[in-house]
């Protein structure tokens, strides 16, 4: 059976001083030496797995309808496309500007209030609560009477949207084993982009009022298979439930014999012992710490670690770039971009192909982030969306009249023959480029680089400023707009483009393939250098050694973690 996140120790008997099960050809351990249990085979052992982070993707996919959402909203009410004939409700340029930005700065308060009940309620039972804003907001945009009703629903599916974050990142980041980690992670992306595309694919052939009504089973249906995953190992080890903890690990591991993940678990009850420790007793590599718990105000302290700060600014600069790559602040305003391009697809329906786009890329980025890796992922998602946004720049200054903007009504744009299939293509290389790197790979870091202590409140605070960058983008994009014109707002996020490649090359190290600890070690060491990006898989080098010198080693030395605090 493959290893945990937590496992870094080389192969060792089985607990009673038994011989270790021989694994067979086909993946599966042959019967131990009493012949009690057989291990799972390999795709016995990640199915569990891929069932669990599932039914946490149907939270993603509800997360993405309501990002979404505005898009279809604002061409429908401003009258540029879709408006409904008995539709009694009008936005202004301003009104719209704030319906689609309104969301983003409910979801920093959100994210911050998932961090601090994650820990008391768990990561099940707070992926199971965070539904209820949604069903309520959808409920009220589909009945809505008026701008302030649509304002106040907008306001709860941001909190709504805020409330996952911290819940979904830590429960997959705990319930994987290092092999199949990346994958299930970057499934998320699949997930919100499908939520995208058929909110876009909705609005199309209906009305806003009725999207609304079909996303509401979307939260109902997330309750109830959220019910039947089971809570992570690693919070029932930090509430002292260790027959939970391990039923837990042998649901998770193909509902296998408890002795099947004997050797795992030892492994993660160590782990959890050694995060629950205090930072002098980890300092001094103590066996027990009978210090009390830390208060909320050693939390945060905890949080001004390095080990907690270099891993946040560089997630943190991560989402930066994201945010400043182009679709983010576009995303409200696309269908009548698309018309101020003058591209010779309708606009509704182009919308709908860069939904399409983005969850095609989705998926190449979930079956390729193992063996290509996130750093290369970045890199190459980084490069095409800066050259995406510079060649639409250039088009739009050679084609258009100085002052272009899409906040003006375009009937219809004339250009020369066959040129308005280039701002269309460029904009499907855009959409494309985004979702396979840029949007992504943020978040898979953050189920990883931040330490099992402070990774609940850590992940939460860092979604919340993420999501208050997100709204100063959606929001400040019609004053950036009306003062540089469409083109040159597209050129400024070209430029970020670039000086983000340059970051992620110097900066980004790779965590694929590295398993928790490994990165917490890397991130503890002060003497690191910024541009040492280069993680230390401690556990292959264990088992290496163990092979070498003929005999089992226990584990690691925590010396990484004293040297690297003193």
């Amino acid at each position: 059976m493959g290893k945990s996140v937590y496992t870094i120790n080389a192969e060792s008997p089985s607990v009673n001083g038994t011989a270790p099960a021989e694994v067979t050809k086909n993946g599966k351990a042959d019967h131990d030496s009493d012949g009690e249990y057989r291990e799972a085979g390999k795709f016995r052992t990640i199915l569990p797995q891929i069932l669990a982070s599932t039914a946490k993707n149907f939270l993603l996919l509800d997360l993405g309808m309501a990002v979404a959402f505005p898009t279809i909203v604002i061409p429908a009410l401003r009258g540029l496309k879709n408006r409904a004939p008995d539709e009694f409700l009008h936005f202004t340029p301003a009104q719209a500007s704030w319906f689609g930005s309104v969301a983003y700065i409910c979801q920093p308060i959100g994210s911050v209030l998932s961090g601090i009940i994650l820990e008391p309620l768990g990561r099940k039972r707070s992926m199971i609560l965070v539904n209820i804003p949604h069903i309520i907001g959808w409920l009220m945009l589909h009945f809505a009477g008026s701008l302030e009703e649509m304002y106040i629903a907008a306001i709860l599916l941001g909190l709504g949207v805020g409330f996952m974050e911290a819940p979904i990142v830590t429960y997959v980041g705990e319930i994987c084993q290092p092999s199949i980690r990346g994958i299930l992670t970057s499934c998320a992306g699949v997930a919100v982009m499908l939520g995208f595309f058929m909110v876009y694919l909705l609005g199309t052939v209906t009305t806003w009022r009725i999207t609304a009504a079909i996303c509401v089973s979307i939260p109902l249906a997330t309750m109830i298979a959220i019910c039947f995953v089971p809570e992570t190992p690693m919070w029932l080890l930090s509430k002292d439930r260790k027959e939970d903890a391990r039923k837990s690990l042998q649901w998770l591991r193909g509902w296998v014999s408890p002795k099947a993940v004997e050797k795992e678990f030892q492994e993660m009850q160590r782990y959890s012992a050694n995060a629950a420790k205090c930072t002098p007793c980890q300092k001094a590599q103590s066996v027990k710490c009978d210090h009390p718990p830390p208060t909320e105000w050693m939390k945060l302290q905890e949080l001004m670690r390095k080990r907690n700060l270099r891993p946040f600014v560089l997630v943190m600069l991560l989402f930066l770039f994201g945010q400043l790559s182009g679709l983010t602040g576009m995303r409200p305003y696309l269908v009548q971009i698309f018309q101020a391009y003058g591209v010779p697809l309708d606009a509704n329906w182009a919308t709908v192909s860069t939904g399409l786009l983005g969850l095609m890329a989705n998926i190449v980025c979930m079956m390729s982030i193992k063996f290509v890796g996130k750093r290369r992922l970045a890199l190459f998602s980084l490069c095409f969306t800066s050259l995406s946004c510079i060649s639409l720049a250039i088009y739009a200054f050679n084609v258009f009249p100085p002052g272009w903007t899409s906040f003006d009504v375009h009937e219809k744009v004339n250009t020369a023959d066959g040129l308005n299939y280039i701002p269309m293509l460029l904009f499907f290389l855009l959409a494309f480029s985004t979702s396979v790197g840029v949007l992504p790979v943020p978040w898979i870091l953050l189920s990883e680089v931040f330490p099992f202590k402070s990774r609940s409140m850590a992940c939460g605070i860092t979604a919340a400023l993420n999501y208050a960058m997100t709204f100063v983008t959606t929001k400040t994009y019609f004053n950036l707009e009306s003062s540089l014109s469409l083109p040159g707002v597209i050129l400024f996020y070209g430029i970020c483009g670039c000086i983000g490649v340059l970051f992620v090359y110097f900066f980004l190290p790779e965590t694929e393939k590295r398993t928790l600890e490994d990165i917490e070690i890397y991130f503890s060491d002060n003497k690191r250098k910024l541009t040492d990006i280069h993680i230390r898989q401690y556990h292959r080098e264990a088992q290496k050694m163990a092979v070498i010198n003929g005999k089992e080693k226990q584990g690691i030395e925590n010396s990484a973690y004293s040297e690297s605090e003193k």
